[in-house]
């Protein structure tokens, strides 16, 4: 096992500012609970503002709190297991879904939900957003949406979704997901979405989380015995893929006229896109 934070931490502990210091300290003092830590818990830990804490990663020569979770998960090893044969792999992954509905939806309180739907059923247009390996869930999000008559769009390049994010109007919206809801690019079109006045919906598997805070509305779903360490090693999209056909399920449910007049024009161009058999 690598000690590449630790050793960098403990090195500049001492050109660290009082205040600071005592992040650092926290951090190695309890380096497992860090990973799965807020920045805000950080600093009440250390008696500390939350600002102090990012300022604090940031001597310590990380980009901010973010990345040094990321880093210390990486040196303790966190995710690594037994290996196991492959069938076995399969039955426990699907052991593991199976375990975790009712933890799938444990956080996902009528009022959200409800809010939610509303904004995307009377949003113009919908940006959606995700990157890294929530940008396939996005995909799929923007696709069915546009299926049931809710024109969605979702751009794979980053600076792409914040200059779309920054163009929305108060009556479109924006749809991001994010597992971790810490993806740096992810947080900056949440920025740009509010900055130009369109509510954003976003879609994680963690309450206390940036994009949580930033966001209009927050659903959150999660696998069982869901942590920081498990998103960034694992990166189990599975519950963001369900949450995303329930909220269209939702949306159908709000508007089935509007749906399947969409569908049955859909389908006029799917059937004439199949190929004859044989």
């Amino acid at each position: 096992m690598t000690a590449e934070v630790v050793a960098r931490i403990q090195t500049l502990l001492p050109s660290l500012q009082p205040s600071e210091r005592r992040v650092a300290e926290v951090f190695l003092a309890r380096p497992e609970w860090t990973i799965e830590a807020s920045s805000q818990e950080v600093g009440a830990a250390a008696g500390v503002s939350r600002a102090t804490v990012v300022r604090a990663c940031q001597r310590l020569g990380f980009t901010g709190y973010p990345q040094l979770r990321v880093l210390l998960a990486r040196d303790l090893g966190v995710g690594r297991g037994a290996a196991a044969p492959p069938a076995g792999a399969f039955r426990e992954f699907y052991r593991t879904v199976a375990e975790s509905i009712d933890v799938m939806t444990a956080l996902l309180d009528d009022e959200s939900v409800e809010r939610a739907v509303t904004l995307l059923v009377g949003a113009r247009r919908i940006l959606v957003a995700g990157n890294g390996l929530s940008a396939p869930v996005a995909a799929e999000a923007a696709m069915r949406l546009t299926a049931v008559g809710r024109p969605a769009d979702a751009p794979t390049d980053h600076l792409a979704q914040q200059i779309q994010a920054r163009l929305l109007g108060a009556g479109d919206a924006c749809l991001i997901v994010s597992g971790t809801g810490s993806t740096d690019t992810s947080l900056r079109v949440a920025e740009a979405a509010r900055a130009a006045g369109a509510p954003v919906v976003a879609l994680t598997a963690f309450a206390r989380s940036t994009l949580a805070e930033i966001a209009t509305v927050t659903l959150v779903s999660g696998m069982r015995q869901t942590s920081f360490g498990d998103e960034i090693t694992r990166s189990v999209r599975v519950p963001q893929t369900l949450l995303v056909n329930a909220l269209v399920q939702a949306i159908v449910a709000r508007d089935p006229d509007g749906a399947a007049a969409t569908r049955a024009r859909l389908l006029e161009i799917i059937g004439g896109a199949l190929a004859e058999d044989g």
